[in-house]
């Protein structure tokens, strides 16, 4: 490999890059939007949900009723913000056409009867009406209220259970004085809550959002922005006839790839700290990667640049090319993890982003940077990426003595 030869493609790609408009946009300022845009949504701490509950009950003059629980449900909060926005409807049917209608997300009917099945200690029967066309609200919609009255049974359990205790005590057996009352609540408390669920908090690594993003940025530049441009820079060899030139010159393959290789990296590297930097100006946090974490993105920006010039020489036309290019980046935005997290991936896609050598990559660096994993935890994964890289840059190499071959 000679290093003027290297040297000197590198040279005239980067003055070529910064006098293109529309690369610079790709490169610089779509980042930056998407840094904005998704920064600004999902950036910032999310308010507690809140759903718009119907109600309809019978007035009861019974010591416990319905009313008594609509109460209840009105004040409850969640990080001082009211879940339920509750209203009121005469009957079922005015309640079915609201929530039919969009104005509500839940409706609840207290039948009649439930106030005094409650009171004398018989069972309440209690209906909920869900709206499911929207899968995410009927899920938050339903968790709250599922929620809500799984606590409340079991607050009035224990209610009840205070008041059986009294009488109890005041007419047991002589037979049965042996039988403490605190065992016998025990027993009871026993009957009705069979498992007592003790919530302790681990501090672990959370990650913000924002920081989530950041890292989303970083995969967009070594996997949409790297193809892209490196194979326009390939391109522009093509179109002004310089690559004939370059082929017949003492440059090798190694040394025309390899200069097309570092003006592309040095480019999205730039892009790379000016997204990190705007991201801290911005929004106040960043990720700026470490030693191990540059070198995944190195290893992950060959292989996507070897991926780029396979199909740039493979293919020999522009249009072809950034079809395809769009082609297989715009779906593994998404199916490689790099735009939401792979833990909410469907199954069939979680091997994408785990196998993929991009996916793979945006992971690893993840753990590193994200959850400060050590470097030797995700090394076999970087040996792997390294292989495919190596592997993809053989196949590129190949293609391209194919194309200068038909060129000449």
């Amino acid at each position: 490999m000679k290093a003027r030869a290297v040297k000197g493609i590198l040279l005239k790609d980067l003055r070529e890059v910064s006098r293109e408009r529309m690369t610079l946009f790709w490169i610089f300022v779509f980042p930056l939007m998407w840094i904005t845009l998704l920064g600004s949504i999902w950036g910032g701490s999310s308010p507690p949900a809140v759903i718009d509950v119907g109600i309809v009950h019978f007035n009861e003059s019974t010591p416990f009723n319905a009313l008594n629980v609509v109460e209840i449900m009105k004040n409850v909060t969640i990080e001082g913000q009211r879940v339920f926005r509750v209203t009121e409807y005469p009957n079922e049917s005015a309640g079915l056409d609201a929530i039919k209608g969009g104005k509500i997300d839940t409706l609840i009917v207290f039948p009649k009867g439930f106030g005094e099945n409650v009171s004398n200690g018989l069972q309440g029967k209690v209906y909920a009406y869900f709206d499911r066309s929207d899968p995410q609200e009927y899920q938050i919609a339903s968790g709250l209220i599922r929620g809500f009255l799984s606590e409340f049974e079991r607050e009035m359990a224990y209610r009840r259970l205070e008041v059986t205790l009294g009488y109890m005590e005041a007419y047991l057996p002589g037979n049965l004085s042996n039988l403490s009352p605190a065992m016998m609540k025990a027993y009871l408390v026993g009957l009705i809550d069979p498992l007592d669920l003790n919530e302790e908090k681990v501090k672990g690594e959370t990650p913000s959002p924002i920081r989530f993003y950041v890292t989303s940025f970083i995969g967009i530049q070594f996997l949409f922005a790297t193809m892209l441009t490196v194979s326009g820079l390939v391109f522009e060899e093509i179109e002004k006839g310089t690559l004939r030139r370059i082929a017949a010159s003492p440059a090798t393959a190694w040394d025309f790839l390899a200069g097309k290789m570092l003006s592309t990296f040095t480019v999205i590297a730039v892009s790379i700290l000016i997204g990190i930097g705007y991201s801290r100006l911005v929004f106040g946090e960043t990720v700026f990667p470490g030693l191990a974490g540059w070198g995944i993105i190195g290893l992950a920006a060959v292989f996507s640049m070897g991926l780029g010039l396979a199909i740039a020489m493979g293919t020999r036309s522009m249009k072809a090319t950034n079809a395809l290019v769009n082609l297989i980046s715009m779906p593994l935005l998404f199916l490689a993890g790099i735009v939401i997290p792979e833990s909410v991936l469907p199954g069939w896609a979680k091997p994408i982003a785990n196998y993929f050598p991009l996916g793979r990559a945006l992971k690893d660096l993840r753990l590193l940077e994200l959850y400060h994993r050590p470097p030797g935890e995700v090394l076999p994964d970087v040996v792997w990426l390294a292989a495919c890289s190596l592997g993809m840059l053989l196949i590129a190499v190949l293609l391209y003595n194919w194309a200068v071959k038909r060129l000449t």
